[in-house]
């Protein structure tokens, strides 16, 4: 197999804004000739190497810069013919431009395809009576779904106290949580199911993120978009068994911000005809609920910092923030719970996923518990009770030498 070669000018670094830790793995690849002899060099996993080396030559082309200054040939690392630009002449003979962007317009109507064929294959949901019995109409019960990153591949052998995950299993699992806190809620008149993004693990059929980040996929992207669209759909008839009214918040994160819209828009379809359903508009990366004298943010967390969105929510709903007494943003992206309470008293609550690390987040270190959480909030302000929902992890015993 072909030894993979980097940059052997090391300015790129530089550009990429590379950490000490990067550039001791490129110094000793250059070196030694190799991203394994380095790994074994330095005692880590070669693919770390081969992963933080690639995306330092993508930031660093992304910043414009090359090896090679000739660009009519081929385009470098991290760049891509997204499509061409053209001068003709319009009608009145004046000269202009015509500008394509092929790719990208490929992926959206990729998605658009598959929304529609998805669409055809199922009538509109039929509205269903209300559940009987008592409703109360003071509480909120709100259910949010963490980063489930649907369509991820993990195996469990290779990760320490890892598990098995696949589309199936991230569906199975959610279905799972969903059961038992719409089962320990109490019955009530309206109810809130927050999806907080990354709700599948890539964007596109070439498995990768929005921004082009390759990632471990189970199976062909469509399979991932079906699970996941009818996963959601599960979420909401089970609530409709519980609560008179659904409500849906259906956020877009760093690995799926073209796909959520595409869930987003099968789901408003397919309960546009139930007035006990209601799938609120994405309007931008933040959005706004309010119940009583709770002012509810919901953004993914990866694009604005925790101390920016307490200070901006005052900014973008001045009403609701003046008829509130209490505040929160509800956000995903780091895959771990935390809350943290502002200056200005609000609360920025981080939920867990119920998705296991990947290889790649495993070995730099990174895991959490799997959970998923439900808040009930009291329409006179704050919350009356949480439940969570929680798959135990396997341990591992260490290696015992004789």
């Amino acid at each position: 197999m072909a030894v993979k070669k980097y940059p052997s000018d090391p300015t790129f670094l530089d550009v990429a804004g590379a950490t000490d830790r990067q550039r001791e793995f490129y110094k000793y690849t250059i070196e030694l000739g190799s991203a394994n002899a380095a790994a074994k060099k330095l005692c880590v996993p070669h693919q770390n190497i081969y992963t933080e080396l690639d995306k330092l030559v993508i930031r660093a082309a992304k910043k414009g810069w090359t090896e090679n200054s000739d660009m009519t040939r081929y385009v470098d690392p991290g760049q891509q013919i997204i499509g061409k630009s053209t001068l003709t002449k319009d009608e009145d003979g004046n000269l202009v431009w015509i500008k394509t962007k092929a790719e990208l317009e490929e992926q959206k109507a990729a998605i658009r395809a598959f929304a529609e064929s998805m669409i055809a294959e199922k009538s509109p949901h039929k509205p269903k009576a209300s559940p009987k019995g008592q409703f109360r109409k003071d509480i909120m019960p709100t259910i949010v779904i963490g980063d489930a990153h649907i369509g991820m591949k993990a195996d469990g052998d290779l990760i320490i106290n890892g598990r098995d995950f696949d589309s199936h299993i991230a569906s199975r699992e959610i279905i799972e949580a969903i059961d038992y806190l719409v089962e320990n809620s109490p019955a009530a008149d309206t109810a809130l199911l927050v999806e907080v993004g990354d709700f599948t693990h890539s964007d596109s059929s070439k498995s990768e993120t929005y921004k082009g980040t390759r990632v471990d996929m189970d199976g062909r992207y469509e399979k991932v978009m079906r699970i996941a669209a009818e996963t959601m759909r599960y979420a909401i008839e089970k609530m409709l068994t519980k609560f008179k009214n659904v409500n849906v918040v259906i956020a877009r994160g760093n690995h799926d911000e073209d796909t959520a819209v595409a869930i987003r828009l099968i789901m408003e379809w397919y309960y546009e005809k139930d007035k006990r359903v209601n799938i609120l508009p994405q309007k931008g990366f933040c959005h706004y609920v309010q119940y009583g004298r709770n002012l509810i943010g919901v953004h993914h967390g990866d694009k604005i910092k925790t101390d920016k969105l307490a200070s901006i929510m005052p900014r973008d709903m001045p009403q609701a923030w003046a008829e509130t007494t209490h505040r929160y943003w509800l956000v995903g992206h780091f895959h771990h719970q935390s809350v943290k309470e502002c200056d200005n008293g609000v609360f920025v609550t981080t939920h867990g996923t119920l998705a296991p690390p990947d290889a790649w987040h495993s070995s730099m270190g990174y895991a959490s518990r799997s959970v998923m959480q439900m808040d009930i909030y009291k329409e006179s302000g704050g919350k009356l009770m949480t439940y969570c929902y929680e798959i135990s992890t396997k341990r591992d015993d260490p290696d015992m030498i004789k």
